[in-house]
């Protein structure tokens, strides 16, 4: 019995949400162009990546969550190519911060998802 007892309180536990911190650099602005090509790259991913693989998709990364999900087929693919990755983060947490995207956790992943504005 008391197996399966400890069994049950493993299976209650809650799985621990990965943290994110959002930095937004030192960007006070971003243009209509800026702002739509992010969304446009944000649409391929809503509910099924976050902020990462959207950088890197404006990014124009290569990798292989990129290409396994088709992101280099965006129109929006390297947008940012001239921008470092950390650049290209602060300007899509400016987008969070400022309310155009949000981040929704799903299971333990934070994901984003398109505000009203958005």
């Amino acid at each position: 019995m008391e197996n399966l007892i400890e069994a049950g309180n493993d299976m209650s536990r809650k799985k621990q949400r990965v943290r994110y911190e959002l930095d937004i650099g030192n960007i006070r602005y971003l243009s209509d162009d800026e702002m739509k090509a992010i969304l446009r790259a944000a649409d391929e991913l809503i509910a099924v990546g976050g902020r990462s693989i959207l950088a890197k998709t404006l990014k124009g990364s290569k990798g292989k969550k990129v290409l396994e999900n088709g992101l280099n087929q965006c129109p929006a693919y390297g947008y940012y190519r001239d921008l470092t990755l950390q650049d290209i983060t602060n300007r899509v947490d400016w987008m969070i911060k400022n309310g155009y995207l949000e981040i929704e956790y799903r299971d333990r992943l934070p994901m984003l998802i398109f505000s009203e504005i958005g």
